[in-house]
């Protein structure tokens, strides 16, 4: 009996030091450059196995108006019906063709290493294919992909007409596609991961701007701008189609929270290039970075909604039960803000928010 402890002592304190092993194991640089490489291709898979639970290739998933039960993405945008459509095109190409809408609409198409390319209000079908393969139509925009699945993306603003656009939805369509090859990622650790992980993390809390995080294959976006991109805001898109500033502190360099009240004034000069676009802003929690519930459902101020000041600016507020015009609730959380521009002008001065009493 007594030998019988002793051989389980022993057993349980060499396990102990198994443990104290890895969790303290040293960590090549070269993993984490490899990580960080692949962790926008890892938060794909995410994304799209948990699409692929309720869903098929090439059917479309439409959100409506999205509020915060909704746990597809990190940093959505709320005035927005979105589409989700996966595809695998190791067999032939597909095409997809959007409905006419009078008020802003995009196609966005994401290869597995969340590399883009944008279509803004499209009067052609989009046709995505591999570097091999041919367009099955002539007149069409082509977007090339490197990997053999992908997302086709959809954007349409939602102002007081959500019926509307869920029929124009139904418009949408994709066909082709069909393919069943697969996208393989490398296996990492978790020390790897945790590590790389926590570089993409301290990085994202720095970023006070969208315009290097997102992009094409062509345009030479880094990999760490990449994960910061993936982690602040999944699905995102270039600067010069939607700009983003991102506000995590007030004036004096204190981080936002939810106890206090906050003013951002938009100047009335234009911040978009054409009639199309349009501005918005809209608010997370900064512990999770989905939107704050709240009961008035509550959660973005856009240009097609605000009450003007007498000057022609706009006066944004921000504060925990969403008092006063154009207002938004924190519900008492600590937040993080987004300003999103649609079809913006070229070198945007983006407002600041304040702390006010």
């Amino acid at each position: 009996m007594r030998k019988t402890i002793i051989l389980l002592t022993v057993l349980l304190f060499s396990f102990e030091i198994s443990l104290l092993a890895q969790t303290d194991q040293k960590v090549e640089d070269y993993r984490i450059s490899e990580y960080l490489h692949w962790y926008p291709a890892i938060k794909q898979i995410e994304m799209r196995d948990m699409w692929l639970e309720n869903y098929k290739p090439g059917e479309w998933q439409i959100s409506g108006i999205v509020t915060a039960e909704d746990r597809t993405v990190v940093t959505v945008q709320a005035d927005v019906n979105y589409g989700y459509s996966w595809f695998n095109i190791s067999n032939q190409p597909v095409i997809i063709t959007m409905p006419e809408y009078d008020k802003y609409y995009s196609i966005s198409v994401f290869d597995m290493h969340h590399f883009m390319e944008v279509f803004v209000t499209p009067e052609k079908p989009v046709v995505v294919r591999l570097p091999h393969q041919k367009s099955p139509i002539v007149d069409a925009h082509e977007i090339v992909l490197q990997t053999y699945q992908g997302l086709v993306f959809t954007r349409q603003v939602i102002v007081d007409n959500e019926q509307e656009v869920l029929e124009l939805a139904k418009q949408i369509s994709i066909t082709g596609g069909g393919g069943t090859k697969p996208f393989i990622i490398p296996e990492f650790t978790e020390a790897e991961k945790d590590q790389a992980e926590q570089i993409i993390a301290n990085y994202a809390q720095t970023v006070k701007s969208g315009r290097n995080l997102f992009g094409s294959a062509y345009e030479g976006v880094g990999d760490l701008d990449r994960c910061a991109g993936v982690f602040r805001g999944q699905l995102g898109t270039q600067f010069y189609i939607v700009d983003y500033a991102v506000s995590y502190v007030d004036q004096n360099q204190k981080a936002l929270n939810g106890s206090d009240n906050y003013e951002i004034v938009v100047p009335n000069e234009a911040l978009t290039k054409n009639s199309k676009g349009y501005w918005s802003y809209t608010i997370y929690n900064s512990e999770d970075n989905y939107l704050i519930p709240n009961d008035k459902d509550k959660y973005v101020i856009s240009s097609y909604t605000t009450k003007e000041n007498k000057d022609g600016t706009v006066t944004i507020r921000i504060n925990p039960n969403a008092e006063g015009d154009n207002a938004l609730p924190t519900n008492g959380k600590p937040f993080y803000g987004v300003f999103r521009v649609y079809e913006p002008i070229e070198g945007i001065e983006f407002p600041t928010i304040e702390k006010v009493k």
